[in-house]
C-alpha cells in the first residue's frame, strides 16, 4: 500500500504541473522512486494510474456533515473541495485530468456528473425544507455551481496564478452570489461562507 501511495502522490504532482499527456511512466517512476516492477505490480499502465486518481477521490458528501440547512451542506461540500485542491496533490491533479482531452471521455465525465448529482440532490432536499426561493430551478443551478466553480478553480490555477491565496476567496465570493439569490432571505442570514470554514470542517 505504501507503494501504491507513492505512485499515486506522484501521478498527482505530475499530471498536475505536465498534465496527462505529457506526463510519461518514466516520470512517474522518477518521482515515485519506485521501480519497474512496482508500478506494473499496482498499475497496468499511466491510464489506470489515471482512473485510480478519479475513483480514489472522496465525494464532497462523505466529507460534509448534516447541517440545519442543506444549503449549507452545499457551501460546505465546494469550500472543502476547494481546500482539498489547494493543499492535496493528487486533488490537482485529478482537476487537470478533469480538464484535458486524450483520456477516458466516460471518466471525466462521470466525476462531473457526481459533483452535479450532490448539488442537485442538496437543492432537492432544501427545496423540500423551504430553504429555496420559489424561482430557483434545482438542476440548472446544481449544474452552474459546478460550472463557475470549476471555471474559478481554473483560472485561479492558471490564469491569475494564485491558486494557493485566492482560490478559497473567490469560490466563497461566488458562493456568497449565488446563495443570495436563491436561499430565503432568512436562511441566507444564516450560512456560513466564510472563505477559511473548509480548512476548519477538515482540520475537525
Amino acid at each position: 500500500m505504501r507503494t501504491r501511495r507513492q505512485i499515486l502522490d506522484a501521478a498527482g504532482v505530475l499530471f498536475a504541473v505536465l498534465g496527462y499527456k505529457t506526463a510519461t511512466v518514466v516520470d512517474l517512476l522518477a518521482h515515485s522512486g519506485v521501480t519497474k516492477g512496482a508500478f506494473y505490480f499496482h498499475f497496468s499502465s499511466k491510464e489506470d494510474v489515471a482512473r485510480a486518481l478519479f475513483k480514489e477521490q472522496s465525494m464532497e458528501q462523505d466529507l460534509v456533515a448534516p447541517q440545519k440547512f442543506k444549503l449549507q451542506e452545499i457551501v460546505d461540500g465546494h469550500l472543502v473541495l476547494t481546500s482539498k485542491l489547494r493543499n492535496g496533490a493528487r486533488e490537482r491533479g485529478c482537476f487537470r485530468l478533469c480538464l484535458e482531452q486524450g483520456l477516458d471521455e466516460e471518466l471525466r465525465r462521470s466525476w462531473l456528473l457526481e459533483r452535479v448529482v450532490f448539488n442537485q440532490k442538496l437543492l432537492t432536499a432544501a427545496r423540500e425544507q423551504g430553504e429555496l426561493a420559489a424561482h430557483v430551478s434545482v438542476r440548472e443551478t446544481a449544474e452552474f455551481l459546478v460550472s463557475a466553480c470549476m471555471g474559478l478553480q481554473l483560472m485561479s490555477q492558471t490564469v491569475i496564478d494564485d491558486a494557493d491565496t485566492g482560490m478559497g476567496r473567490r469560490i466563497a465570493l461566488l458562493l456568497r452570489n449565488v446563495m443570495s439569490v436563491i436561499a430565503i432571505p432568512d436562511v441566507y442570514a444564516e450560512l456560513d461562507i466564510r472563505q477559511d470554514r473548509g480548512i476548519q470542517l477538515l482540520e475537525t
